[in-house]
């Protein structure tokens, strides 16, 4: 008898959800997808990732998701929530409480979220302040063309910091300048 090595094909995608397929995009596919422990379903896109339980699908865009940790089985993923814009277009965000995922099992999901968030980050800076400080960002939103300007603040930041928007512009200004030369 000979043994047969499995290949990566051995291993079974979970179905993706019908609800889900209804909910996609016409030109979004799904790139990857894990079975969760309670039941739920994560599937990557182009466009972000979704969650799929008993109720309606979410999808958190790539340029919104601030962090992704795997630790073992559990993808950890922290998700920003845009709460203001500033004058120049910059958008103000914060952090959601973090939302922790536990695998089934093994699965390429994790590979295509870190490499889809490291992507949508074109270039950025931790910007200090007196009261709390932020990231200043410029990410790719599939779909649109050129950088969108961000700003992640520390919890407790007050954006209405005397200087603190215009030191906010000055950066994402240099990070424009800088990525526009690379």
């Amino acid at each position: 008898m000979i043994a047969v090595a499995p290949t990566k094909w051995s291993r079974r995608r979970p179905e993706v959800p019908a609800s889900l397929r209804g909910a996609l995009d016409p030109d979004e596919r799904i790139l990857a997808a894990a079975s969760c422990v309670d039941g739920s379903v994560l599937a990557a896109s182009r466009f972000g990732l979704w969650t799929v339980d008993d109720t309606l699908p979410q999808r958190w865009g790539w340029h919104l998701i601030s962090k992704a940790r795997l630790t073992g089985r559990a993808l950890s993923v922290t998700v920003a929530d845009v709460v203001g814009q500033l004058a120049d277009g910059t958008q103000v965000l914060t952090d959601m409480p973090l939302l922790d995922f536990e695998l089934a099992d093994r699965s390429g999901l994790t590979d295509v979220v870190h490499a889809r968030v490291r992507r949508s980050v074109a270039a950025s800076r931790y910007l200090p302040w007196p009261g709390g400080g932020g990231w200043v960002a410029l990410r790719r939103v599939p779909g649109h063309d050129g950088l969108t300007r961000q700003v992640r603040l520390d919890p407790g930041a007050d954006i209405d910091a005397i200087g603190f928007a215009q030191a906010i512009g000055k950066v994402a200004d240099d990070l424009a300048g800088d990525s526009a030369s690379d």
